[in-house]
This record gives C-alpha cells, structure tokens and sequence, in this order.
C-alpha cells in the first residue's frame, strides 16, 4: 500500500513538471533607451522600455555592485568593472538590463 501511494505521488510530480503551465511566456524586448548621457537601457523582460528608464532615472545613488532602486528593483553588475559594464535589475518576474559606462 505504501509503495503503490509513493508511485503515484511519484508520477503526479513528474506529470506536473512534464505538462505545460497555463502562465504566459515572459515577453522580451530590446530596448535602445537612454536614462541618462552614460545609461543605457538594453533589454527588459515584462516590462516597457520607458518604465525601466523612469525607474532607473529615480535612483540618485551611486551605481555599485549592487544597489536597490526606489521602484523596488534590486540590481547587480553581471559583467564589467566599477567604471563600465553592465547590470541586472530585477524585482519579481519583470527585470531589465542597463549599460553604464564613466
């Protein structure tokens, strides 16, 4: 009985991970939008261009390895160095990518 009851429990997970979610693809798209003369909004994911640049536009720190911006996107360099590279701000499922260069 109690091998039958792991079985099945076994085959409900793995029917749940083979079988298609109903959630809706993340939808991706390039951007090309500056947020100021040296940020560069590149790409955001569920999300417009224009809201990643008001976003990125309200923070008034300094840009380091990792910082948090007033829209509650928690962001971190993915490649380059203090002086230019780019970073990764995400919060939940929308995030985007931005090119900072001094």
């Amino acid at each position: 009985m109690r091998r039958t009851a792991t079985l099945a429990t076994a085959v409900v997970l793995l029917l749940g991970v083979v079988a298609p979610s109903g959630a809706a693809p993340a939808r991706l798209r390039s951007c090309n939008t500056r947020a100021d003369f040296n940020l560069l909004i590149s790409s955001a994911r569920d999300m417009s261009c224009r809201s990643a640049r008001r976003d990125l536009r309200r923070h008034h720190g300094s840009i380091g390895f990792r910082f948090r911006t007033p829209g509650g996107f928690r962001c971190t360099r993915v490649s380059g160095n203090a002086l230019a590279g780019q970073w990764r701000c995400v919060k939940g499922h929308t995030a985007y990518r931005f090119e900072f260069s001094d």
